[in-house]
């Protein structure tokens, strides 16, 4: 996206809190020129998913929730055969990977600073984005095991697709490598990439708008090596790096961003957010989980 086009949607619509309990009209008319969605096609669409499900082996009998199957048609565009595959996809790392989905133990929000590299912001973009800032130098590999780095990953992921907003929008992503040392690059080995592109691209119903990249380190050029090689053309050129901070206002509002980036966001109401996602996710199964609204 460039910055004009950034601009432009920037002033068409509100600046939207993460939190929130309806779909503005703007998305819902989103929802059904962009993504396709009608109540007769998501019907429908529900109906033939759960059918292709019944007949596979390992997830016949699973009585699916019903939001957590519109997250994948929402995220094909209702095309149910792509949703059955992403579906699938993660079904399969889920057997394979079972102690991945598990979360972690509530007292690691009150021991573990690590957790602070996890920046969810408490407003969206124009275009209803949800925004996450991944401050990989806050993350102590000695402190916090990378299992549970893992496991963490997976938990926002999977609580946070829970919210229309963010299935509809979509993500932003801002990647922090300020402060990452050989310490950080000793964690990012091909296994536990591919885990994170596999998941991202493959498993879970996501739409990745927007990935910057800020503060890069020895760290960014390796990771970006392997990573870039699995990438498609489409995500590889929403991939943007920036020699300065400045450079993010012209993809987001100064008024969303921390004070930190040069922005006007003073405090962060959603901090304690992933501490309750975390213990949402043990309800978490195979089957799903509702939506938040």
């Amino acid at each position: 996206m460039s910055s004009g086009s950034s601009k432009l949607e920037q002033e068409s619509n509100e600046i939207l809190p993460f939190e929130m309990k309806h779909l503005p009209d703007f998305v819902q008319k989103k929802l059904e020129k962009e993504l396709k969605e009608t109540p007769e096609k998501r019907r429908k669409s529900l109906l033939e998913l759960k059918n292709m499900l019944d007949e596979e082996e390992f997830t016949g009998g699973i009585h699916f929730h019903e939001d957590f199957l519109t997250q994948y048609l929402r995220r094909t565009k209702y095309d149910t055969q792509k949703a059955f595959c992403y579906l699938r996809s993660l079904l399969l790392l889920r057997k394979k990977e079972k102690t991945l989905y598990d979360g972690i133990p509530d007292e690691f929000f009150l021991t573990k600073d690590s957790l602070k590299c996890f920046l969810l912001l408490p407003k969206r973009c124009p275009e209803g984005c949800t925004v996450i800032i991944f401050q990989y130098g806050k993350y102590n590999p000695n402190e916090l095991p990378v299992e549970a780095f893992k496991q963490t990953i997976m938990m926002l992921f999977m609580q946070i697709l829970r919210d229309p907003m963010t299935q509809i929008n979509g993500f932003k992503f801002i990647h922090d490598f300020q402060g990452t040392t050989l310490l950080h690059l000793r964690q990012c080995t091909p296994s536990n990439l591919y885990l994170f592109y596999h998941s991202a691209i493959h498993c879970f119903p996501g739409r990745y708008k927007e990935i910057h990249i800020i503060n890069e380190s020895s760290l960014v050029k390796p990771c970006w090596t392997i990573i870039k090689a699995f990438l498609s053309e489409k995500i590889r050129n929403r991939v943007y790096f920036h020699s300065s901070t400045e450079k993010l206002f012209d993809y987001f509002p100064r008024s969303i961003l921390p004070t930190e980036y040069g922005g006007d966001l003073k405090e962060n109401n959603v901090e304690d957010w992933l501490r309750k996602a975390n213990a949402d996710h043990k309800h978490h199964g195979v089957a799903g989980q509702p939506n938040y609204f």
